[in-house]
């Protein structure tokens, strides 16, 4: 049940992050979508397991740099990925944009919450990172990000990512 409320939130978001995305004309820049893969690791205890991660998100542009994301995604161990996590992730970002009109090279940094959950479980974690966009063209760009989910309570876990995606607005 929590799965798909989780799902639900998701597609509302990216649903809201597409409506901006539809209404950028000319100059004006309101947000962006995102689908990625992330290869990365689930560290606890100083033993790490290889781990791969899929998911979506978007950002909504509020303030010149600043922005507000989520994305929603699945993070499991390379050899069972079925019996990974979803994470749920919702962030603040800033977006290190110059005067110039066209900027492709984009780098920005980005921290928040993130719930993760599996089966009846589920986790508060804090998450960071820190990556750059390559804008192509006008509406898609290459992304790469470096991920850090840390769990909050309990003895210290990390899962972490390293994302490529594509962008699109």
């Amino acid at each position: 049940m929590r799965l798909r409320n989780l799902a639900i939130l998701g597609l509302l978001f990216l649903t809201a992050a597409g409506k901006c995305a539809a209404q950028v004309q000319g100059e004006s820049y309101h947000g962006h979508a995102y689908a990625y893969v992330a290869p990365g690791g689930l560290t606890a205890r100083g033993n790490t397991l290889k781990a791969i991660a899929l998911g979506v998100g978007g950002e909504a542009m509020l303030y010149k740099g600043l922005a507000a994301g989520a994305d929603i995604g699945w993070q499991g161990p390379t050899e069972s990925f079925r019996n990974g996590f979803g994470l749920a992730s919702f962030n603040g970002a800033y977006h290190f944009v110059s005067s110039q009109h066209e900027r492709r090279f984009v780098p920005f940094v980005t921290a928040g919450y993130t719930r993760s959950f599996a089966n009846q479980s589920g986790a508060n974690l804090a998450n960071y990172g820190v990556g750059f966009q390559y804008w192509f063209k006008e509406r898609w760009a290459f992304r790469v990000e470096g991920r850090d989910h840390i769990n909050t309570t309990g003895p210290v876990a990390h899962a972490w990512q390293v994302r490529f995606a594509i962008v699109f607005r």
